[in-house]
């Protein structure tokens, strides 16, 4: 295999894998990305056997071939050469040399056959959304989705579609069982009422890659009994699915609530940031005492001293103390647009309901914790 390339054009294809490939060394050949030569551009692949991404780079190519080769060290070079043109060929024994200016280094590599391959998805009934309102559905609810926890089917972020009157209703839903977030879009779609769980990491994956080019671009999505599919402009992620099902989550929505308050969100969120720089580290605890027109938000570490901090609010009801760990409210209101935000509440032990004023699609729950 012999081949020359742009910097840039290569390091683009680099830079997207780096956070699919395995960093742990459980199998070795999977810390590798299988680059394959012909025609007019190369391809690259990388998995971990739970993602894999695969992308097509214009090259000049003198002689085909493909060889298996480190993702990250590959990566770290290309990202320090001087030269624009890259040489890139393949020696006996799998050795992968790189050429730039007066710069050269051999690489370890790895035959293909050893590479594991990528699942055929078949490409019927794919959905095409668009780039920017599928990126924004991500960032509004995967704050929530749970890590590393022992209920598996909350590590991945919840997808249902269902068929409405203007076209299909995408809902995504992300919790870890101590705060939940909930989104409804409508695109012009048809398929059929499916429900499927897409793991963590591919849905942080598929973000990097929408936040990358210009957010309009549509991309098209595909489900089979066992894999998510995404496609863009010659790029394709294949995801793994959980297999498992999904609590009922609309039980701790709650449907109405006694108190409403009225926040501007700057406001608020930069007053539960200072007073939370006190509270305690395991907890984050920060109380919220809410009275007519007066929030106090205030924390109190015997080890470190206590903050409070009292914002005017719009508030005619019953007066309600009430903790909540801040990290949770932080990871909210960052994931919040609008200017003004709602919160509403019931009492002292249920869960607090956070929107944005005037978008009914929405929905974000925060658990109280007792302070």
């Amino acid at each position: 295999m012999k081949l020359k390339i742009k910097k840039e054009e290569i390091l683009k294809g680099l830079q997207r894998i780096q956070g699919v490939v395995e960093k742990k060394n459980t199998m070795p050949i999977l810390s590798n990305m299988l680059l394959t030569a012909d025609g007019a551009s190369i391809e690259i692949i990388a998995t971990d056997l739970e993602i894999g991404l695969r992308g097509r780079y214009a090259a000049e190519v003198e002689t085909p071939g493909s060889v298996t080769v480190s993702a990250k060290k590959m990566f770290e070079i290309v990202r320090e050469l001087p030269e624009e043109d890259i040489q890139v060929k393949v020696e006996d024994g799998n050795w992968v040399k790189i050429i730039s200016g007066q710069s050269q280094f051999r690489l370890v590599g790895l035959p293909r056959d050893e590479y594991p391959a990528l699942p055929d998805i078949a490409e019927e009934g794919m959905i095409a959304i668009d780039g920017d309102t599928l990126r924004d559905m991500i960032k509004k609810t995967l704050y929530a989705v749970g890590e590393n926890d022992a209920r598996y089917v909350l590590n991945g972020l919840f997808v249902h579609m269902t068929q409405v009157k203007g076209g299909l209703n995408i809902r995504m839903v992300g919790t870890d069982g101590h705060r939940l977030s909930m989104i409804d879009r409508v695109i012009d779609a048809k398929h059929k009422e499916e429900s499927v769980i897409i793991p963590r990491k591919a849905m942080l994956e598929l973000r990097r890659l929408l936040e990358e080019d210009a957010p309009k671009t549509e991309l098209r999505i595909g489900f089979s009994k066992n894999h998510a599919l995404f496609k863009r402009d010659g790029l394709v992620m294949v995801s793994k699915l959980i297999d498992g099902n999904y609590p009922n989550y609309l039980q701790v929505v709650p449907a109405k609530s006694t108190k409403k308050v009225t926040v501007s969100k700057e406001v608020f969120t930069h007053a539960v940031k200072r007073v939370s720089i006190l509270s305690k580290e395991k907890t984050n605890a920060v109380k919220m005492q809410l009275e007519k027109d007066r929030l106090v938000l205030s924390t109190n570490n015997p080890e470190v001293g206590e903050a409070s901090e009292e914002l005017a609010v719009d508030y005619k009801g019953e007066g309600i103390a009430i903790g909540f760990n801040s990290r949770y409210l932080m990871d909210v209101l960052m994931a919040m647009d609008r200017a003004t935000i709602a919160l509403e509440l019931n009492d002292a032990l249920s869960p607090c309901l956070i929107t944005e004023e005037g978008n009914e699609h929405y929905k974000c729950v925060v658990m109280p914790m007792r302070v």
